[in-house]
């Protein structure tokens, strides 16, 4: 059944875990009027999942931040009706419709209730999403253009009908929206890789962790957005949308991306995880890989192989697997490789991560127990002693 340009994008902006915890990415719908933003918003509430929405041209700033009020010689701020509608589910939507309307001081007052769930001192559920809907200012009367505070707190979302789809739409009938499945362990794990993938690319082009604001695009690169990306980039992973190295990914992806950090850090991003090449770490520290390709690698896949590498030793060590030992001894002669093609600098951080984790130590426990501490003393000494990573596991390893 056919849906709108955008209802998947805002599908899964709702089911995605927050940084802060909470469920949900504010997600702000741009169309024009007529589009049916409103009524797909109000389509999902159910029984234990109410829909508040709230216009914000007829709400002053004190129906988001509270109404002052004196009490025993202090003043407090009452919270409006409209935050208990949630105490019984615990979760929803709160729509704020027609934002453009909205004036600066509304504005204002929205910044704490969309970033930190705040009405006044009162909180609202960790279930609770909140979703904003606009026209363009040029297409309503006294529209106000949104400030880049409030822009910036949000993932921007197009929302239109394609024409053959809505023909469609009116023979077969609209597709009701379902939200996705998305489970939190999971999710937690593909942020651990999206997090990694967003630090080797901010490496090799720091000037895109900010951009400027724009009237051209509402979307903008900070580290709040670059952190909604990666969250947003997670879910599309577990939900089979995300590029892969050599593939391009969906549109849906593209869509999320573009709408946390703008169009220009998007398109750049989307072809370093695509032009990546990258073995598989847990078939290099099984001893099934291939080594010799290495060397090959750029220094930003460096990068991110051996962080890579170096998670999965971690991992190994905690679930107290019985080929931890010769993971670690692959995982030496890996790097000792990179050092001696003159590439440490790539790899310093994840070997820095290794020192202080507690991996080497573990190592050398296991290794005194079966018979092995010559063999690992000989690949700790040429890979930390004769390389510039001497300087700093000297330290480390001792603590």
């Amino acid at each position: 059944m056919p849906m709108p340009k955008g209802a998947e994008e805002l599908l899964i902006a709702l089911q995605t875990p927050s940084p802060k915890g909470h469920w949900g990415i504010p997600a702000l719908l741009w169309g024009a009027p007529g589009e049916g933003k409103s009524s797909f918003v109000e389509s999902l509430k159910g029984p234990d999942f109410p829909v508040v929405t709230l216009i914000a041209s007829i709400h002053d700033p004190t129906d988001f931040s509270g109404l002052p009020m004196q009490e025993n010689g202090r003043v407090r701020f009452v919270p409006p009706e409209w935050t208990f509608a949630f105490d019984d589910t615990e979760q929803g939507i709160l729509f704020l419709d027609e934002l453009t309307t909205a004036p600066p001081s509304v504005q204002a007052a929205l910044l704490r209730v969309i970033l930190e769930r705040k009405v006044g001192f009162r909180d609202l559920p960790q279930g609770v999403r909140v979703i904003a809907a606009a026209n363009p200012p040029d297409m309503v009367s006294g529209g106000w253009e949104l400030s880049p505070p409030l822009r910036n707190r949000f993932v921007h979302i197009q929302w239109e009908w394609d024409e053959r789809e809505y023909l469609t739409a009116l023979r077969e009938g609209f597709s009701p929206a379902t939200l996705p499945r998305i489970e939190r362990s999971a999710h937690q794990e593909a942020v651990a890789h999206w997090k990694l993938l967003v630090d080797a690319f901010l490496r090799r082009s720091p000037q895109l962790l900010r951009t400027p604001s724009s009237e051209e695009e509402h979307a903008f690169a900070s580290p709040r957005t670059w952190e909604f990306a990666v969250h947003l980039m997670a879910s599309c992973d577990l939900l089979g949308k995300a590029p892969k190295p050599g593939q391009p990914g969906s549109v849906v992806f593209t869509n999320l991306l573009q709408g946390c950090i703008g169009r220009g850090a998007a398109v750049a991003f989307v072809g370093f995880v695509r032009d990546l090449y990258l073995p598989d770490p847990e078939e290099l520290l099984d001893g099934q890989g291939s080594p010799e390709s290495i060397p090959r690698l750029r220094d930003d896949e460096l990068y991110v192989l051996f962080t890579t590498l170096g998670a999965s030793l971690i991992r190994r060590w905690h679930e107290r697997r019985a080929d931890f030992l010769n993971a670690v001894e692959v995982f030496l002669n890996l790097a000792w490789a990179v050092c001696a093609d003159g590439r440490v600098d790539a790899i310093f951080a994840p070997m820095r991560q290794i020192a202080r984790g507690g991996v080497l130590r573990q190592a050398i426990l296991e290794a005194q127990n079966a018979g092995r501490l010559k063999t690992l003393q000989a690949l700790l000494n040429r890979v930390f002693e004769e390389t510039p990573l001497r300087e700093f596991v000297k330290t480390l390893v001792r603590e």
